[in-house]
């Protein structure tokens, strides 16, 4: 077999974590021209590759130091094109992709290695990458992730979403400097559209598209290896996880990185995420409330019912505590049980208050209507507290025992 040259035109899916790329590799995987095996760490070995190789028989070339870096790369290139050549050819195929998350802190590398490469860019929203980050990570933070939560151990919300931005940054700034080799492909558009975003997807990587391989993604066999694993146990594309993030009340970010999120949100075409939290993705008519819940109702009427009822249970509660419930018929109330008698308002900001819960609209729901306990909802994320801790937990075991 030939070794390759600087016309060799690899394929890379370029991605954060938990945005789907396994689910897009096993798609050009799919494909009978294209080899895209699980995560090899092709960028990490590159540079490793090239250090090795500039640092021994380097050292002993007689050439101008632009020659030595050029002869260096394409000793580097010959090493993993021939190992990545053979992988395809040995299944038949004769073009390669790889998809390691871990890749895009190796961008430089594989652009010099390989300047024919192609990149699929595939970004998913902020929060449903942090909802599913928290998710997966209930027995511990993958490598890629630990340094975020190292950074930020008492918000890991925030933490996801730094990481977030910080690859999609990567991303993004080598697309725009790239944009003839590469195609942005959001992780929506692929489980919302595949009809139209997959075979766009295969026009870009110039290889013929054919309805039957949207049939036949979860039926062929595909090579295993570390990635998701639960796309190997799927018969068919879901749309079940866009929107999650929603489970995450927005005040679990704070405010200078909601910011931040939201300006990146705009270069990619997402929606903000003031609109993320009020819409599901893709329809304005819709809303993410349950309908069975009148909040004003509720804290009018109920509450003080509630407050009378169960405050001598849970000692000499004293403090304010402000309540924000998120989502289009969420709103914001306060408790004051500061004095003897308890004050309940409604308001559209927080006053001075001792503690503050952030939670969105159907998490609040599932409290009221008791198909979850207060501990449940907290230990997943999906409620957020600022202030006292303790305080916040004894106002939420009053309201919902």
């Amino acid at each position: 077999m030939p070794l390759p040259d600087d016309k060799s035109e690899p394929i890379f899916i370029l991605s954060c974590e938990r945005s789907g790329s396994t689910l897009l590799r096993v798609i050009v995987d799919t494909h009978p021209d294209i080899a895209c095996p699980a995560q090899l760490s092709l960028g990490p070995t590159c540079a490793n590759l090239y250090n090795a190789i500039y640092y021994s028989i380097g050292q002993r070339l007689s050439v101008s130091e632009s020659e030595r870096i050029a002869r260096v790369l394409r000793e580097v290139r010959d090493i993993v094109g021939a190992l990545m050549s053979r992988y395809a050819s040995s299944r038949d195929k004769r073009i390669w992709c790889e998809k390691t998350t871990l890749n895009v802190d190796y961008l430089k590398i594989l652009s010099d290695v390989f300047p024919n490469a192609r990149y699929l860019c595939l970004y998913r929203n902020c929060m449903d990458v942090v909802q599913s980050c928290l998710k997966f990570s209930a027995l511990g933070f993958m490598e890629e992730l630990a340094p975020y939560v190292r950074d930020d151990p008492r918000n890991l919300a925030a933490a996801m979403a730094e990481s977030w931005l910080d690859k999609n940054t990567k991303i993004l700034d080598f697309e725009t400097r790239h944009p003839g080799r590469c195609l942005r492909v959001s992780y929506e558009d692929l489980t919302l559209d595949p009809q139209t975003t997959i075979p766009a997807i295969f026009r870009f990587l110039g290889v013929s598209w054919d309805d039957g391989i949207l049939e036949t993604i979860f039926s062929v066999e595909h090579d295993r290896g570390e990635g998701d694993l639960k796309v190997h146990f799927s018969k068919e594309i879901s749309r079940d996880s866009v929107g999650k993030g929603r489970s995450i009340p927005s005040k679990a970010i704070p405010n200078h990185l909601q910011a931040r999120i939201n300006v990146m949100n705009d270069c990619l075409g997402f929606d903000s995420l003031e609109t993320f939290y009020k819409y599901p993705h893709g329809d304005r008519s819709a809303t993410t409330r349950s309908d069975g819940l009148d909040l004003d109702a509720f804290f009018r009427s109920r509450v003080p019912n509630i407050i009378s009822e169960r405050r001598p249970k849970v000692g000499n509660l004293r403090g304010v505590c402000h309540i924000v419930v998120e989502g289009e018929r969420g709103g914001a109330w306060t408790i004051d049980l500061s004095g003897v008698d308890s004050v309940i308002r409604k308001e559209k900001s927080g006053l001075s208050a001792d503690c503050t819960i952030a939670i969105a609209h159907a998490a609040f729901c599932e409290l009221v209507e008791r198909s979850v306990s207060v501990g449940e909802i907290y230990e997943s994320g999906r409620a957020s507290v600022r202030g006292s801790e303790h305080l916040a937990l004894q106002f939420a075991i009053l309201l919902f025992g």
